[in-house]
């Protein structure tokens, strides 16, 4: 899917009560592969990709996203439920890739599934979205698989377009 900025009204970016955006620093990156391993592990994306049914190799992932060239930390976030000491959970993870001057990529979303319905996804991938503009990307691309219905909403209800469709045979 793509999501182009010249067609978009950016929206007040509103968490939950309780919850907070926090940004990328490299301490961050195994809470980024724990969001990943717990959000994916027995979701369809973990039949499809084995990497996110193992939790080292989501550690090995996450050290290749951030010391990739093309990685994006402002594009970068998890969402944290709960105060600022060590009473929190992180919820949701995002990551960010730029590829050109203008062209970026989200390269994960994950939302424990604990906390899905409740506005996580849409909140963190709006975080994202500012982070890309803040940085002059014009176009922000991800993939989803077309069976994660919700997902495919929420990208299309934040103003991604289908460009592209796949067709993977998955393993059982």
């Amino acid at each position: 899917m793509v999501f182009d900025f010249a067609d978009f009204s950016y929206p007040v970016l509103r968490l939950p009560l309780g919850f907070r955006y926090v940004a990328w620093n490299s301490e961050m990156l195994e809470a980024h592969a724990d969001i990943k391993y717990r959000g994916f592990r027995n979701d369809l994306d973990a039949r499809i990709f084995p990497t996110f049914r193992d939790y080292k190799l989501c550690i090995n992932l996450m050290k290749s996203i951030s010391e990739s060239p093309f990685f994006l930390p402002e594009a970068t976030l998890l969402i944290a439920n709960g105060g600022e000491q060590d009473l929190f959970e992180y919820v949701a993870c995002i990551q960010g890739m730029r590829f050109s001057e203008e062209v970026g990529a989200i390269q994960n979303i994950a939302v424990l599934p604990d906390y899905r319905g409740y506005g996580i996804g849409r909140a963190i991938l709006l975080g994202s979205l500012l982070g890309f503009r803040q940085h002059g990307i014009k176009r922000v691309t991800l993939e989803v698989t077309a069976e994660n219905i919700p997902a495919v909403k929420l990208y299309s209800h934040v103003g991604f377009k289908i460009y592209n469709v796949n067709f993977l045979k998955i393993l059982e």
